[in-house]
Parts: structure tokens; C-alpha cells; sequence
């Protein structure tokens, strides 16, 4: 027995009673194939990309132990509910709380008070000359020999990049 974690994505389109039904429906199925399942529900938030046109879901995880044959069967189950915008099984690392888990992306930023600022040692800049930019000579186009390129290449004679 080896233990797992699923996470579900059901739609935003449910209301919350709805949602929690339908995670208790998908926590049975969980029950019938492995021992020990328990559930958590990370809240409702915005998907990174709309799925079926849906923009928001409703996250939960479950934690369980099974057999590989078990998980099987479960996959399939889950594959046929139509409510069920995702579904993914990993295997859970115990370092991570499901808590840690939903804040392991999150920014973070940490404030410090800056000392006194230093005033900045110029002894090491050595000083070098600018680059010096190099103009091109600006070619003069001949208005006649535009049209003559033109007409060649409107009558069909060239081939266009060549």
C-alpha cells in the first residue's frame, strides 16, 4: 500500500453546498478503493486558464492509501463524472501539509529596516574612454531606378526575394 493525494478541481459554476456534495460523492469512491481517506478543502480560486469556458474552481485534496489496481479504478471512475473539471494523483510527500501546500507558490516578501546607507567607494572605477559611434554613409536612391524596380517586379519578370 503505498500512500496518495488527488486533488480535485470542481467548477465555480456550483454553488458551495453543490460543491461539497460533489466532493463527498468523489470521497466515497475514494473510500470504496483505498483505506484512509481524509479530505481537505483549499477554497474556492481563480484557475490559471479557464477550463470549459470556466474561469474559477473549487479546490480540494484527499489523502489516501491504495494499491496501484485500486487507483486504477478510481481513475477510471473519475474519468467519467461530468462535474469534474480535473483530476490529478501524486504521491504524498509528508514533508508538505495540504496548508503548505496551497502557499508553496505564493510570494512571499520580507520587510527589513536598512542600516544607514553607505556612501559608495569610487577608488576602484577606472575611468575609459566612450565608445565612439560610427556613422554610415547615407546612400542617395535614384526615384528612376525605384520605378524601373517596381515595374520589373509588378510585370512578373523577378521573383520577389531573390
Amino acid at each position: 500500500m503505498k500512500k496518495y493525494e488527488l486533488l480535485l478541481v470542481l467548477p465555480g459554476t456550483l454553488d458551495e453546498t453543490e460543491a461539497q456534495t460533489r466532493s463527498n460523492e468523489i470521497l466515497s469512491f475514494v473510500k470504496e478503493n483505498s483505506q484512509q481517506a481524509e479530505i481537505s478543502t483549499m477554497g474556492k480560486m481563480r484557475l490559471a486558464y479557464p477550463i470549459k469556458q470556466i474561469r474559477y474552481g473549487y479546490f480540494y485534496t484527499i489523502v489516501f492509501n491504495a494499491e496501484v489496481t485500486g487507483l486504477k479504478t478510481l481513475q477510471n471512475k473519475l474519468g467519467l463524472m461530468r462535474d469534474l473539471l480535473r483530476a490529478m494523483f501524486t504521491d504524498f510527500n509528508v514533508a508538505y501539509s495540504p496548508a503548505h501546500k496551497a502557499t508553496y507558490g505564493a510570494p512571499t516578501v520580507d520587510f527589513a529596516l536598512a542600516e544607514e546607507p553607505t556612501k559608495p567607494d569610487h577608488s576602484a572605477i577606472i575611468k575609459t574612454e566612450k565608445p565612439v559611434a560610427v556613422e554610415k554613409p547615407v546612400e542617395k536612391v535614384d526615384m528612376q531606378a525605384i520605378d524601373k524596380k517596381l515595374d520589373e517586379i509588378l510585370s512578373g519578370n523577378i521573383i520577389a526575394g531573390v
